[in-house]
């Protein structure tokens, strides 16, 4: 019984604290995912203003020819970045900068990227993922408020996932040191909680055995504060109050069985 109480009350723990683990870990996500969107966007928002700069100069897109090495400082700040990538509104790569050299660079942007970018507001980002990158990309305004083209930064999500699995097991790993704690917590709990009821019914059965076996004459005796022996002494108690009366009604009915026996020999 108490192997099967203490069992019932861990499993209620882990359930708990497993709940517990999931409602903290998609919100460190939500809290890591606004963090690493609010950086990267940024980033962005500081690119499109200084390449706007150049636009509300009358410059066109293709003839800003710092704009390679403004994407290759700003690449340089992150190692974690993979590329940027500057293009126009047909989304056509005008500029872009690698991470890593050996990769072949796009000429043309997917048409998803462009199509969200270009119509996304300028005052935010345009943000997606995918299961190896993180991309970021805001459009970029002319002087008639007119998307002429747009920035899209490639980012390489391993440092995110990572940061996810390693939250992911530490509050695992807190849950379990919990939950060991308190299993044991629980069983010497239930331990001290039964430990006085097991040896009351163990002392009741055994007192009910040697009653039913006429093994014992003398009354139960109770071990004080022990409700379920007293009720036990009061029940035995009662019973051979029964057994005596019926023994004394059994002797009647035979004395006059007996007076009845003579009565009719007469």
């Amino acid at each position: 019984m108490i192997l099967k109480v203490s069992a019932a009350i861990i499993a209620l723990i882990a359930f708990v604290l497993g709940l517990a683990v999931l409602l903290n870990y998609a919100k460190f996500e939500r809290t890591f995912g606004g963090l690493a969107e609010s950086r990267l966007g940024f980033l962005v928002q500081d690119l499109r203003g200084t390449l706007e700069f150049g636009l509300d100069l009358g410059l066109d897109p293709t003839a800003m020819a710092n704009t390679a090495a403004i994407l290759a400082r700003e690449a340089a700040k992150d190692s974690r970045i993979l590329s940027i990538i500057v293009f126009d509104h047909a989304g056509r790569a005008l500029y872009q900068h690698q991470s890593d050299p050996s990769k072949p660079p796009l000429s043309t942007l997917p048409s998803t990227w462009v199509t969200g970018i270009l119509r996304n507001p300028p005052t935010s980002v345009w943000w997606a993922n995918d299961p190896e990158t993180l991309l970021v990309g805001a459009p970029l305004i002319n002087n008639f408020g007119r998307a002429v083209g747009g920035i899209a930064l490639r980012y390489d999500r391993a440092f995110y996932d990572r940061e996810l699995e390693r939250a992911l097991a530490g509050l695992t790993r807190a849950a379990a040191f919990i939950l060991i704690g308190a299993s044991l917590l629980a069983l010497v709990g239930v331990w001290l909680l039964f430990r006085g009821m097991k040896r009351a019914i163990d002392r009741t059965r055994a007192g009910l055995e040697g009653y039913l076996e006429q093994r014992r004459d003398a009354d139960f005796q109770p071990e004080p504060g022990s409700t379920l022996e007293a009720l036990y002494a009061a029940a035995e108690q009662r019973s051979r109050e029964l057994g005596r009366r019926l023994e004394r009604a059994d002797r009647i009915l035979r004395l006059e069985q007996r007076l009845t026996d003579r009565e009719r020999r007469r």
